[in-house]
Parts: structure tokens; C-alpha cells; sequence
């Protein structure tokens, strides 16, 4: 059986490569933190940012794409 600092080892890092992946930069990280300093009794705190844009124009049509990253961090009872 692991031991329960090892289970949270792990879990942490699944955690990291998740947000890594789904594209949270550190500057919403340091946001939401910040909220949360300030407001630690808060039930709810977050942050959205567009982390990628992406535009082609092309025989008179106009291609968009654009990726919004949104954290919340909300308390569950």
C-alpha cells in the first residue's frame, strides 16, 4: 500500500500535466491564487484568458479560430 504522501505526489502531478495540457498558463495560475489570498473565505474563484488565435483569409472568406482557457476553483461541501 502507498504511503499517503506518495498517493498525493501522484495525484499532484496528474493534476499538473492536466492543466499543462488543457492549455492554463501561469499567469492564471498566479491570478486565481491571488484571489484566493485575498479572499480565502471565497466560495468561488477564477479566471478566463485566450490562449491561442488563429485567422486565414482566402478567396473573400474569413477563418477564425480562437481557444478561450477558463479555471475555477470552487469550495464542495
Amino acid at each position: 500500500m502507498k504511503m499517503h504522501k506518495e498517493k498525493y505526489e501522484d495525484l499532484m502531478l496528474r493534476f499538473a500535466k492536466e492543466l499543462h495540457e488543457v492549455g492554463i498558463t501561469e499567469n492564471m495560475i498566479k491570478i486565481v491564487k491571488d484571489q484566493l489570498d485575498r479572499a480565502p473565505n471565497a466560495a468561488s474563484v477564477g479566471t478566463d484568458e485566450t490562449t491561442d488565435r488563429f485567422s486565414y483569409r482566402h478567396g473573400g472568406y474569413l477563418i477564425e479560430a480562437t481557444r478561450c482557457v477558463e479555471i475555477v476553483v470552487k469550495k464542495v461541501l
